[in-house]
């Protein structure tokens, strides 16, 4: 039997943070691990062959798919491609939507769907195909009926990721500046518990980090010296953070850092970011997420602003990059943004990511439907970059307008390119260009918004 593993390609319309990074494929990579039968990864993000190209090529007896949201109606697509070639290869959807949101996946063209457990139910799907074994209890059907009160319970099982199957497309992995980046999860879940957020529901609230032996083994076996923590928050708790650091430094590993966490810990423990820096940490996804106390209260975010702004003086007092993110609220009128270019300004932050508030399914943050702009079934503008929610006080087009003119304001400020031309040469060209592209995006959305309004 032979098994191809696919990460579907961004559609056109997506919003793609596909132009600022490529990160490589984790989950495949793990999954490849659990299976004794031949294996291969396909990473159609990098590949200019199209799927039915590869389905011929590899000649599968499994095609297994894992994506997110927006990658729903290409993994269908991919199924249907699939069972027009070959009605007997079985094909089967996991990953992070499908455990959530398993009913988007009960589709004629996909027989299983993998929602809860997949390093040891997809070893056990697999003997399912090959020896007519028990189909496990968390694999489903179409038009299987799932209760999630009946599942399983979440295992955390991990399995050392197979990076050997990768070889082909690591050089081409990044970060923003983080070149020939590597991927390590070293916790899944997240114990705090924001409104909007999707990513503590993939664990159903549960917080479970992994033994520090097992990841700074992990690290090791990594040949890449840039590392992307891929954890939904890595500083979470000091004592682990501080075993975590004895241990680089007693076992010599010499690796830069990109990681994300929250403005409190940061704050809070000065000293140990302090120390980290000092062993390869380069860089902090910080989720600002607002700098308005209301909307930190709307959003559940259990944080506040003055710590929001000491967390970005200090990281810029202690030269560690901080990509920001901020979620645009759709009350905003045009003093807001105003308010939110000055405060990014006075906070000497280059790099944000504005996210248009989103209410992804599931999440709880709830929203009437009449407020949407776009539809459930537009799968691919659920990117948290669209304008998802009708703004209150200016038209969709103005509200993508003014989303353009503060990534312009903020990104392309002589003094930030100046500051990315002395970070890496070789890099800003990347990050001018899939700015440029996103910025191109945007415009794109702009446009279209103008001729519905």
């Amino acid at each position: 039997m032979k098994i191809m593993l696919v990460r579907p390609k961004p559609e056109k319309e997506t919003i793609g943070l596909q132009h600022v990074m490529i990160v490589e494929p984790l989950e495949l990579e793990v999954i490849a691990s659990t299976i004794k039968e031949e294996c291969v990864i396909i990473d159609m993000i990098l590949e200019n062959k199209s799927i039915e190209y590869f389905i011929r090529k590899e000649k599968p007896d499994v095609l297994a798919i894992t994506g997110y949201i927006t990658n729903v109606n290409t993994i269908i697509r991919y199924c249907k491609v699939a069972k027009n070639i070959n009605p007997r290869i079985a094909t089967v959807v996991g990953g992070v939507h499908c455990e959530v949101v398993p009913e988007d996946f009960d589709n004629e063209y996909i027989d299983f769907r993998v929602v809860r457990n997949a390093t040891t139910e997809f070893p056990k799907l697999i003997n399912h195909l090959n020896y007519e074994e028990e189909l496990p209890k968390c694999v489903f059907k179409t038009k299987q009926e799932i209760d999630f009160n009946k599942l399983q319970k979440i295992n955390f099982n991990y399995p050392s990721p197979n990076r050997k199957l990768t070889r082909k497309y690591r050089h081409k992995y990044f970060y923003i500046f983080h070149d020939k980046v590597a991927l390590i999860k070293t916790a899944f879940g997240c114990p705090y518990k924001c409104d909007f957020c999707f990513c503590r529901k993939i664990t159903y609230d549960q917080y479970h980090p992994r033994k520090v032996k097992g990841v700074l083994d992990e690290l090791e076996r990594i040949k890449e010296k840039e590392i992307y923590i891929v954890d939904d928050d890595f500083l979470v708790n000091k004592v682990r953070v501080t075993e975590f650091l004895d241990g680089i430094e007693k076992r010599n590993i010499k690796k830069n850092y990109l990681i994300y966490a929250r403005s409190d810990f940061i704050i809070k423990n000065k000293d140990l970011v302090r120390r980290f820096k000092t062993l390869g940490l380069k860089t902090v996804i910080v989720g600002f997420e607002s700098f308005n106390e209301e909307e930190l209260k709307k959003y559940n975010k259990s944080n506040n602003v003055k710590t929001n702004e000491e967390c970005m003086f200090f990281l810029n007092q202690i030269r560690i990059d901080c990509y920001a993110t901020v979620i645009i609220n759709p009350e905003w009128d045009y003093k807001d943004f105003k308010i939110l270019e000055k405060k990014l300004k006075e906070l000497k932050i280059k790099y944000v990511n504005l996210q248009p508030l989103t209410p992804l399914p599931k999440t709880d943050f709830l929203i009437d439907e009449e407020r949407l702009c776009i539809k459930k079934e537009e799968y691919e503008k659920w990117d948290l970059a669209h304008v998802s929610i009708k703004p209150t006080k200016m038209s969709v087009p103005e509200f993508y307008n003014q989303i353009i003119k503060l990534y312009s304001k903020i990104v392309f400020r002589p003094n930030v390119l100046i500051s990315y031309l002395k970070h890496s040469p070789m890099m800003l060209f990347r990050i001018i260009r899939g700015s440029y592209l996103v910025n191109k995006q945007y415009k794109q959305k702009y446009l279209e918004a103008l001729q519905h309004a």
